[in-house]
């Protein structure tokens, strides 16, 4: 059984960060969490296992801790091929909204480059010198 302080320096976390993982976890990991001496917490090989993936999860792709251990628990209760089928089709809806976002940023850097080409000669005029003893 490890205490809190070895799963936290084996993930290479913080104990507060490991604690607030598994609070994320809504009871799921009790059954490989124990109550110790001083009432410390006490976790088994498997919990620690399981806090892997979801850190390596979380790494890999980019997810928050709590969309980490949704595909962690997927990933245990074998949900995980019904759930990817669903998640693509509305991964293409936000790529959609950014493709259309970036027409439209690109339509207006054209307009912009435009009024820059028509503004820039006007800036560029010689400046005179007001000084009277500089004048030429």
């Amino acid at each position: 059984m490890l205490k809190l302080s070895g799963i936290a320096n084996t993930l290479g976390l913080s104990a507060g960060s490991v604690y607030r993982r598994i609070e994320a976890f809504n009871g799921d990991l009790d059954r490989h969490i124990k109550r110790g001496s001083n009432n410390e917490l006490l976790f088994d090989g498997e919990a620690l296992a399981i806090l892997r993936r979801v850190e390596d999860v979380r790494k890999a792709q980019g997810v928050s801790i709590k969309r980490a251990i949704m595909r962690v628990q997927e990933e245990l209760d074998g949900n995980h091929e019904s759930t990817t089928r669903t998640t693509t089709r509305n991964r293409n809806e936000p790529i959609e909204i950014l493709q259309r976002e970036n027409e439209h940023l690109r339509q207006e850097i054209v307009w912009l480059r435009e009024r820059i080409d028509a503004i820039t000669p006007r800036l560029a005029l010689p400046r005179r010198s007001w000084l009277p003893w500089k004048r030429s």
